[in-house]
């Protein structure tokens, strides 16, 4: 079970780092999903750790307490362990529960987490089904043995805790909404580590040798109309990474003083039926019946609503449900009112025109994947760091205070 666990561990980092797990399949068989849900980026930001660092420090306590069962000379002891196997189980086999039920919300299966729940499964029927119930018990083992437990969560949580930065969230790079609105660029770099800073001035240096355009006129999903930073996201309903950098986006608006940034929402969905880059020689396109397209459609036709940004976010969370044009449009009108006519406006060339023109702008600028970024005209990674100090330092790359990074 540790061993499952660290697996997956290594496996979210590389993830994080912008690479691929091996256990993202497909869409209906995607590891990356799971792991990129609300519920798994809340538990690292409440708790410091992943959920996989926390299935090793379960698999951890599940070994002390199984070695202990051997001592059986000391009857307080060994009923100690007895008890003690038995709490770690049953919580193991609840975090199952929940685990299974996150991963059935995300519409996707997690191989790996399937492996987790059959071990933990079968850990939980050795101890209450194999280990013999008729021991008798002395009673302060049942007081000892929970509070050993919460001993065991506490002192292996807090040991992995340096561990647990290598894992940390792209959203966990912004500053806190209380420091925002004071904080000078000085000041938010000093708060950096030495690996952010040197990506910090890797992405400046890059930036600076960009070649310069003018920033596209604003769409209707640009919030707000105006700003000294513009950063245009595009991205494919599909894309795991995307999801991540929705939560980033959004945290990133929230926490910059009012008015510092603008993020706009762009598309380029990866299907061939409305994205005329992907098609080959002489393919001719069909109506767009896929979700990819259908949510692009749906997201251009929901600009200028009053519940746009929160929409965009549900439906980034519910991608893996969503399979088709039908599935994007149930969910959406489940939704809101706003959807009420949607369908009308996906069909409509206005819609298709806008598009089209968001692939074109993207490919224009040698796209080869998603998400893929534009702050102020030029192409940067999803590197929050960055993101962060052009908006202190009001889009200006030649600040003074970035000769700190030298």
């Amino acid at each position: 079970m540790s061993a499952l666990a660290l697996w997956q561990w290594l496996e979210l980092i590389k993830v994080r780092q912008g690479g691929s797990a091996v256990c993202a399949v497909s869409d209906a068989v995607n590891c990356e999903r799971v792991w990129e849900t609300a519920f798994a980026h809340g538990v690292q930001a409440k708790l410091g750790l992943p959920v996989a660092a926390w299935g090793l420090v379960w698999g951890l306590g599940a070994l002390v307490w199984a070695v202990g069962l051997h001592f059986k000379k000391n009857p307080v002891w060994l009923g100690l362990c007895l008890q003690g196997t038995r709490i770690w189980a049953a919580v193991g086999a609840l975090c199952c529960v929940v685990f299974a039920y996150v991963s059935w919300k995300a519409g996707s299966v997690c191989l790996s987490c399937m492996g987790t729940f059959v071990l933990v499964l079968a850990y939980a029927f050795c101890a209450f089904g194999l280990v013999s119930l008729r021991l008798s018990l002395p009673p302060k083992t049942f007081v000892l043995a929970p509070l050993l437990s919460l001993a065991f969560v506490a002192l292996f949580g807090v040991l992995l805790q340096p561990f647990g930065k290598k894992t940390t969230l792209p959203a966990d790079f912004a500053v806190g909404p209380a420091a925002a609105a004071s904080m000078s660029l000085e000041s938010f770099l000093a708060t950096l580590g030495p690996k952010e800073r040197e990506e910090l001035a890797r992405a400046r240096k890059a930036f600076l040798a960009a070649p310069g355009r003018p920033v596209s006129a604003p769409t209707l999903g640009r919030t707000p109309k105006q700003a000294p930073v513009v950063l245009q996201d595009f991205t494919e309903i599909k894309c795991g990474h995307c999801l991540t950098a929705e939560v980033v986006l959004t945290r990133l608006l929230h926490t910059m003083p009012a008015g510092s940034i603008a993020v706009e929402p762009r598309y380029y969905p990866l299907d061939a039926e409305c994205n005329p880059s992907l098609r080959r020689a002489g393919e001719m396109p069909g109506k767009p019946a896929g979700a990819s397209c259908a949510a692009a459609l749906a997201q251009i036709c929901l600009e200028g609503s009053a519940d746009f940004a929160k929409l965009r976010g549900e439906l980034f969370h519910a991608s893996g449900r969503l399979n088709s044009r039908e599935d994007v449009l149930f969910f959406l009108k489940s939704k809101s009112p706003a959807a009420k006519n949607l369908e009308a406006c996906m069909d409509s060339p206005d819609a298709l025109e806008r598009l089209h023109a968001d692939i074109a702008l993207a490919g224009s600028y040698g796209i080869r994947g998603t998400p893929f970024f534009l702050l102020n005209g030029k192409p940067v990674g999803l590197i929050p760091p960055f993101w962060a100090a052009m908006t202190l330092a009001k889009g200006n790359a030649e600040h003074p205070a970035f000769n700190a990074l030298e």
